[in-house]
């Protein structure tokens, strides 16, 4: 069995749920004997430049795996920024600015070109997340062997008609979670026995100090955690401005403590706020244990892979109820509450602190929660089983 994996962005150096997830995907199946290549462009990631191919074109390894890189073609930043910021507001673009934004958001004709060439050599074809070009304009390339997994999301990208056409277009879709599935059939019509409900792969083979990380860090008062990407559309603004709040009143020294790549203003008036940016793996799995609860505020998930490995470190979880498919896993594991308003908020972090025995309950549930259903062995005989196989 062959598999290629597509994505506009990929190596250790990428930054982000699915980059994260495409890659730890391709180095377990490799690890399981299955030969997988990767096509993706010369961008770094997200956060970085996308009209800078800082990555050189070719073909290198990757762990044993051979990772195939190309160019990626040059970006109008002024028009993709007004359609962007359209999209991200809600408004409809016309057929004509769809087919614009779609030629804007990362593509690689060389790549696109790559694919075609080797169609006949790969069992499957997967393509991560959906809202790329490189997965738009693959998935045509190559249907009847095409698995999107698309890392869906209730936003503006997820209503163009061209994510509806993408959906009709693939072989086979991989769903993390079941209010990620409920999305997709609520915004398209497509064949439902394309689905495959999968779930997504967590590491749990590591070591915690949660000692190591106060004194490295100088953080010995009980923080609230909050890792991941910091972007108003992972409302960290909101979770920002409710905890400058709430501390105003808490007798407890509490803190916030944000991790992972990005800026975002932070109160001036507060010391209670500290961000401390991008940290090396070892540094965040120390974090997660070290945190007296972790709160994942987003609304837009399609699993949070950060939420998971905060569960695997036992810590418990406060998560934004706007979001379906947090707070289901915060109900289906007992891991942790979720929040709508300020009010619930403040609440919540208080019966925290006021209930650590019944919390670190919470915690421990989060923790059999993640290795009942998302050890990467058991992801990848899902994937060898229901996803590529006839």
């Amino acid at each position: 069995m062959k598999i290629a994996f597509c994505a506009p962005f990929y190596g250790p150096q990428a930054s982000g749920g699915a980059e994260a997830e495409c890659r730890k995907t391709v180095l377990y199946l490799h690890q399981a004997g299955i030969h997988v290549e990767v096509f993706t462009t010369c961008l770094i990631d997200l956060q970085h430049d996308w009209n800078i191919n800082a990555l050189p074109p070719g073909t290198t390894l990757d762990e044993g795996v051979p990772v195939h890189r190309f160019p990626a073609e040059a970006l109008c930043k002024p028009r993709f920024a007004e359609l962007n910021t359209r999209l991200i507001a809600g408004e409809k673009l016309t057929p004509g600015e769809e087919r614009e934004f779609t030629a804007l958001h990362i593509n690689s004709i060389p790549l696109l070109r790559a694919l075609d060439a080797r169609r006949a050599d790969f069992d499957r074809f997967c393509f991560i997340p959906y809202l790329f070009g490189t997965t738009i304009h693959g998935v045509r390339l190559c249907r009847e062997k095409s698995v999107l997994i698309p890392c869906l999301h209730d936003e503006g990208y997820a209503r163009l008609s061209a994510m509806e056409t993408l959906f009709q277009q693939a072989g086979r879709i991989v769903f993390h979670t079941a209010a990620e599935q409920r999305l997709a059939h609520a915004l398209y019509v497509y064949d439902h026995t394309a689905d495959r409900l999968i779930g997504e792969g967590i590491t749990t083979e590591f070591e915690t100090n949660p000692e190591r990380f106060r004194t490295k860090f100088n953080l010995h008062e009980p923080f609230i955690l909050c890792a991941g990407r910091k972007h108003p559309t992972k409302n960290t603004h909101q979770l920002i401005d409710f905890f400058h709040r709430c501390s105003r009143s808490l007798s407890s020294p509490l803190k916030l403590v944000l991790i992972g790549p990005g800026a975002i203003p932070l109160p001036p008036d507060t010391t209670r706020i500290t961000d401390l940016g991008y940290l090396a793996e070892q540094d965040k799995r120390d974090a997660y244990s070290a945190a007296t609860l972790f709160c994942q505020p987003s609304l837009n998930e399609s699993f949070s892979i950060v939420l998971m490995e905060a569960w695997d470190c036992q810590t418990p979880a406060l998560v934004h109820g706007h979001c379906p498919v947090t707070r289901e896993h915060a109900i289906a594991s007992g891991g942790g509450l979720y929040y709508t308003t300020y009010p619930e908020f403040e609440g919540c972090v208080e019966w925290f602190l006021n209930h650590p025995e019944t919390a670190a309950a919470l915690g421990k549930a989060g923790q059999r929660y993640v290795r009942s259903n998302y050890t990467w062995p058991r992801m990848v005989q899902r994937y060898l089983h229901e996803v590529f196989s006839e």
